[in-house]
C-alpha cells in the first residue's frame, strides 16, 4: 500500500498583517491506497471536513509519499 500527501490551491491564507493575502497550497492530509484514487476515496472518507469546507475534488493534487 502507498501513501500519498493530498493538497490544493483553492482557499487562502492570512497573514498575521490582514492587509495580505498569501496565496499557497494548503495540505489537506495524507492517506493510503493501492494507488492514487484510492487513497483520495480514503482521504475523502477519513477527513469530512474537505467536503463540509467546501474544497472541491477536481483541485486536489496528490504525490505519492516516497520512504527510504
Amino acid at each position: 500500500m502507498n501513501e500519498y500527501i493530498f493538497y490544493t490551491t483553492e482557499g487562502q491564507t492570512l497573514a498575521p498583517n490582514v492587509d495580505y493575502t498569501i496565496e499557497n497550497c494548503q495540505v489537506l492530509g495524507f492517506a493510503k491506497g493501492d494507488n492514487n484514487q484510492q487513497a483520495e476515496e480514503n482521504l475523502l472518507k477519513s477527513y469530512s471536513w474537505i467536503r463540509e469546507a467546501g474544497f472541491s475534488r477536481e483541485h486536489i493534487i496528490s504525490r505519492q509519499v516516497y520512504t527510504k
